[in-house]
């Protein structure tokens, strides 16, 4: 039976005693990715300042699934529209990362967006701020992963998976 030691907005801390071991675990509140895809075939980034971080870099658009009563879908589109003043006409879930009953839970929805559309300047409620937009292809996001400008992590294993499935169905 897991005790919980610490339950934040975004993250619960817990204990778990299997045995004579007691295991820890952080589980963090769903979240949602969006994979912005033009015309071209590139996909969009932003440059966001994170506050949290002290510093720039670059990612998708994304949050946490903290609205009540809105679906992963939904949560992604008023992302899309939040942080980047866009709509996309075609939408399809690409991938669910989730790793229940790991040492860090976590389910976090991929959305591909297609068929892009300026919308009208938004606020973005959030405290993040959006420094740059950018477009990267296969080879500039692999530039920028050398350069050390996107940061490894689940985001860019789903973004590989992505594009070898765009090179199967030459899309």
């Amino acid at each position: 039976m897991r005790e919980i030691v610490y339950r934040g907005k975004y993250l619960t801390m817990s204990l778990e005693r299997i045995g004579d071991n007691i295991y820890e675990r952080v589980t963090l509140r769903s979240g949602i990715r969006v994979i912005p895809v033009d015309e071209s075939g590139k996909v969009l980034f932003i440059r966001e300042f994170r506050t949290h971080e002290k510093k720039s870099r670059l990612k998708l658009v994304g949050g946490w699934m903290d609205k009540e009563g809105l679906s992963s879908l939904e949560v992604a589109r008023e992302e899309l529209r939040e942080e980047v003043s866009l709509k996309a006409r075609k939408w399809k879930l690409f991938h669910t990362h989730n790793t229940a009953n790991a040492t860090v839970e976590e389910r976090v929805d991929y959305f591909v967006a297609e068929d892009l559309e300026k919308m009208e300047k938004q606020l973005n409620p959030d405290s993040d701020v959006v420094e740059e937009i950018v477009f990267l292809d296969r080879d500039g996001f692999l530039k920028k992963l050398q350069q050390e400008k996107i940061i490894w992590d689940k985001d860019v294993a789903v973004l590989f998976m992505f594009w070898e499935a765009r090179r199967k169905t030459n899309c």
